[in-house]
């Protein structure tokens, strides 16, 4: 039995092909959440739901009722759909998690098990519970890892969008609304609505997109990034002021700062070593979907030298530390911090 990409399980459904046992999770929980829909509803016919749809918590497991709900035979229908949500195999104790894969193994063929996992992110190459929870369900059912769209991936998704509104938007506009909104489908989808009823027709430009739609926090950094690399102190420092007016959490601040210069650090390692964007990339999945943030860093890393990002992310390291283990005044860390790299830019010497 397969490991489906989730194109290749929407494909099954349309082809009313169903599996007695499905896992299901991913960081792209916006198209998860749309698949379970559609698998719940190819399963249980509507307005059976009562009687064919049982769904348990999986954040306090109650394995013998769950066992006994797989078990069960349906009502009015061909088969019943049990939904186990969010359980994580890593933190369950080995009896209920060895419970879970004899569920998987021999599954009721009278009806549908579907683990969904949409709270937390599961790395089945890091996490050897989950890994052998994929390989178990595989063998009786389908498994389907709801990955990040790539750049080009999400662009052909907001122009079908816009065009089935009836509005267009051209490429550069589209990855302007990526960087600005963020890679995730949930907020560019509802950046995206927000961005159809204020224009109604005709083409969605920047202008439209700088007019409507809210910044990401990462975007905000990074141009808190651009400010502090240009050596623009006073622009940096409003800028953080802003963010704290917006109500960010200066943990969270910092956070997405220290990404920004990890970028950066990796690009700069990148180009001392004469590789490419595409070989960073390609090191590093999680710039997928996300592949404008280093070939920004690319762009900026040689406005500071290698020791002084090291420097920088070191300050960084401390500030986190403090902030997620001392009491303190997180708003005056993040402002100290700012002050410290500020400082190491300044005297940081141009390679």
């Amino acid at each position: 039995m397969p490991f489906l990409t989730d194109i290749e399980l929407a494909k099954s459904l349309r082809q009313n092909e169903l599996f007695p046992v499905y896992f299901l999770y991913g960081k792209e929980t916006f198209l998860s959440a749309a698949a379970l829909d559609k698998l719940i509803a190819k399963i249980v016919p509507k307005g059976t739901e009562s009687f064919n749809l049982q769904k348990f918590d999986g954040a306090a497991p109650d394995m013998i009722s769950l066992q006994v709900a797989a078990d069960g035979m349906p009502l009015l229908g061909a088969r019943k759909c049990v939904l186990f949500s969010n359980p994580n195999p890593e933190k369950m104790k080995k009896d209920d998690f060895d419970a879970l894969l004899s569920m998987v193994k021999d599954p009721n063929p009278s009806a549908v098990f579907i683990i969904y996992v949409s709270a937390f992110e599961l790395n089945p190459k890091k996490m050897n519970r989950v890994k052998r929870l994929c390989e178990a369900v595989a063998k009786t059912g389908a498994v389907t890892d709801f990955a990040p769209r790539t750049q080009s991936d999400l662009v052909k998704f907001l122009k079908n969008r816009f065009q089935k509104a009836g509005l267009t938007i051209e490429t550069p506009a589209a990855s302007a609304l990526i960087q600005r909104c963020g890679s995730g489908l949930d907020v560019l989808s509802a950046e995206a609505d927000k961005l159809i009823a204020y224009k109604g027709s005709g083409e969605v430009i920047r202008a439209d997109i700088e007019l409507v739609t809210r910044k990401s926090l990462e975007a905000s950094v990074f141009d808190l990034s651009k400010q502090m690399l240009r050596r623009d102190f006073s622009g940096a420092f409003q800028t953080l002021e802003d963010l704290f007016v917006l109500r960010e959490e200066p943990l969270a601040i910092l956070g997405a700062l220290n990404s920004a210069f990890l970028d950066l650090y990796r690009a700069k390692a990148a180009q001392l070593a004469s590789k490419t964007e595409e070989d960073v990339a390609a090191l590093f999945p999680s710039y997928r979907g996300k592949e404008f943030r280093i070939r920004n860093a690319f762009r900026d890393a040689g406005k500071i030298s290698v020791t002084t990002l090291r420097q920088c992310l070191v300050v960084l390291s401390a500030a986190d530390v403090q902030l997620k283990s001392q009491r303190c005044s997180d708003q005056a860390v993040a402002e100290q911090t700012m002050a410290a790299l500020l400082d190491l830019i300044a005297g940081g010497n141009r390679p």
